[in-house]
């Protein structure tokens, strides 16, 4: 029997459920009673914005205006508020604010729109492109070694295809004007982006990513109309109070953390928000962030340790260290660690960092 709870401000719980095309919205509603008879203080919900088609994670939004349809749409969502609302169960939404899927280049509109027009594209100041550096153009590192270093330079397995240019089952725009400029390698040369090696994206990629994940760019959500534009369905929730809280993804992937979080508590009134943010031993979140604190990875690091039995340290130890040979004190490798990822993965946008301090400096 529903006890009628009246959600406040801050949830006494949190209950996770997955939204997927295989479980939209609708069927998380008709789990509101058993979850009700659990004593569930809020739902929290992963991300419900338009995915990449098929995703189940749906961090790869590729509309940020509405309502995934394949997760139920708007309709469902409202469906969903009403009843948990109703039970007294407050909604926690996950949001990404930090980037936009592109992994199929048709499936967003804006990132398809950069590609055909480049600079000169509505949508140019939306995503994070160091245009100097790809010598005005996007780098796309998807190309093959067995398709790269033709006699003549030229791109194995291109070909034009429906008024597109393809690579083998990828699919790109094409510029105005440059359908009939000869061969597949000679309308690639006119586009305002570039087809390169897979293995140019960890030091040579122009776009800023997740990560490195190359399929997940950057916008630019500091700007203002970049954030009201991705953010425009998300105000709507508390403008309607479907939603009461959100959970911010990967905020240290954001030019300004502190001013995007004061844009989000205008959005929605200082509504509980809490920010997904792994904090070192020692390192606390910044007093200037309006945030009710972490999702809780610190929190679950401290249980981690009670369920752990402290008599495991010494055999575990000794193990670890005859199979390495002996290591190294832990700060040493904690920094050799961030070293090598900055010099890897992650070396384009430590590029792209140095780029960006060298053009202040010279101004």
């Amino acid at each position: 029997m529903s006890r009628h709870r009246r959600p406040v401000g801050i949830p006494s719980s949190t209950y996770r459920l997955q939204v997927t095309e295989d479980f939209d919205l609708d069927a998380a509603r008709e789990l509101l009673p058993y979850l009700d008879d659990l004593g569930v203080g809020w739902l929290y919900l992963s991300p419900l914005l338009e995915a990449h088609p098929g995703s189940n994670h749906g961090y790869d939004v590729v509309d940020p205006t509405r309502v995934d349809p394949a997760r139920g749409g708007a309709e469902a969502l409202a469906r969903l508020s009403a009843e948990a609302h109703g039970r007294g169960i407050g909604i926690v939404v996950d949001i990404v604010p930090n980037h936009l899927g592109i992994e199929t280049p048709a499936t967003n509109g804006g990132w398809w729109d950069l590609l055909t027009h480049g600079r000169d594209s509505r949508f140019a100041h939306f995503f994070d492109v160091d245009w100097a550096a790809g010598g005005g153009k996007v780098l796309i590192a998807v190309v093959g070694d067995d398709d790269l270093g033709g006699p003549d330079g030229s791109i194995g397995n291109l070909h034009l295809v429906d008024g597109m240019l393809g690579y083998h089952d990828h699919r790109f725009p094409l510029a105005p004007g440059t359908e009939d400029a000869g061969s597949p390698d000679a309308v690639h040369d006119r586009q305002h982006y570039r087809l390169v090696s897979w293995r140019a994206a960890d030091q040579h990629l122009n776009y800023r990513r997740f990560f490195a994940v190359n399929t997940l760019a950057g916008v630019r959500v500091e700007d203002r109309d970049v954030f009201e534009t991705t953010h425009a369905e998300i105000g709507r929730w508390f403008r309607e109070g479907l939603v009461d809280g959100l959970r911010v993804d990967h905020p240290d992937g954001l030019r300004h953390p502190a001013a995007y979080l004061d844009e989000l508590a205008h959005l929605t009134d200082g509504a509980w928000v809490v920010v997904e943010k792994i904090l070192e031993p020692g390192e606390e979140l910044p007093e200037r962030w309006q945030t009710a604190g972490t999702t809780g990875y610190d929190a679950l690091a401290l249980v981690d340790r009670v369920l752990v039995d402290p008599a495991g340290e010494q055999p575990l130890g000794e193990l670890d260290e005859r199979l390495r040979g002996g290591q190294p004190p832990w700060a040493e490798m904690v920094r050799d660690n961030k070293r090598e990822v900055a010099q890897t993965i992650l070396n384009s946008e430590v590029r792209r960092i140095a780029r960006e301090v060298a053009r202040e400096l010279r101004s």
